[in-house]
């Protein structure tokens, strides 16, 4: 893997300030990009349309659906895969060529169809009414980008290359696979059950990240691996007492200055 040195800029006649990396002896110069705000979104219970039919219409609607939407197929056709879900009840098919007022209500858009054209009338009217629209494979056409994800229990990691390359953030997804193991999803778990107390006992943010750190750095690891979530319990608690009573002072005043947890 290349080793990246520290980034360098200088601003030409017109002001652009490009980006620059030296790798070796080649210099790699990287275009100032819109940079974009990742987010995690609520989408339960939620209207999410998909304009398509396909394979690509497919993965948004089982990625929706995971989540808890209300998904909404808009297709004359579809592949067996939808036909089978909307027989089951799980989505609804409208089997008609795409109109404006299915948009009606709608929280995200998604564009799958291979028709260009049609793509374009679909972020046009989104636009128009102020929606999120992503258009498959086309990201001047859309508001958002959907990440490559992997899930570990509760806990989820999502990769984007800002629309440049999603085979790219699919291969960076599959080297994370194999970083996180299963424990780190049952870990989140755990931390989920004593959020409260954890939040009560160790009010300050420097306080709650050595916390984390003595977690990480205990043999909580073997609990997990073995199943015993009992012990792993008991160690959470252990540490989460031990950091409480080595809180410093000077956490307190830090505490106004971080937002989070």
């Amino acid at each position: 893997m290349a080793e990246w040195l520290p980034t360098t800029t200088s601003i030409n006649r017109d002001g652009y300030q490009p980006r620059h990396r030296t790798v070796g002896a080649a210099m790699v110069v990287m275009a100032m990009a819109e940079r974009l705000l990742p987010v995690m979104l609520k989408v339960q219970g939620k209207r999410c349309v998909v304009i398509g039919g396909g394979e690509v219409a497919a993965q948004k609607v089982q990625q929706l659906l995971e989540c808890g939407a209300e998904v909404v197929i808009v297709s004359p056709q579809v592949n067996d895969e939808l036909k089978a879900l909307a027989q089951r009840g799980q989505v609804c098919w409208l089997p008609q060529p795409y109109e404006a007022s299915v948009l009606d209500g709608a929280f995200l858009v998604f564009a799958c169809t291979d028709d260009n054209a049609v793509n374009r009338q679909v972020f046009a009217d989104c636009q128009a009414r102020r929606l999120w629209c992503n258009v498959a494979d086309v990201p001047d056409l859309c508001s958002f980008f959907m990440p490559s994800i992997l899930r570990r229990g509760e806990l989820v990691i999502a990769v984007s290359t800002s629309g440049n390359s999603p085979a790219f953030a699919r291969q960076v997804r599959l080297f994370l696979e194999n970083l996180f193991s299963n424990e780190i999803g049952a870990l989140t778990s755990l931390l989920g059950e004593l959020k409260d107390e954890i939040r009560q006992k160790l009010p300050s943010i420097p306080a709650r990240r050595r916390f984390v750190q003595r977690v990480w750095e205990s043999e909580i690891w073997r609990h997990l691996r073995d199943g015993n979530l009992h012990a792993a319990r008991e160690t959470l608690r252990a540490c989460l007492t031990m950091t409480a009573t080595q809180q410093g002072s000077g956490d307190e005043a830090e505490k106004d200055n971080e937002d989070g947890v």
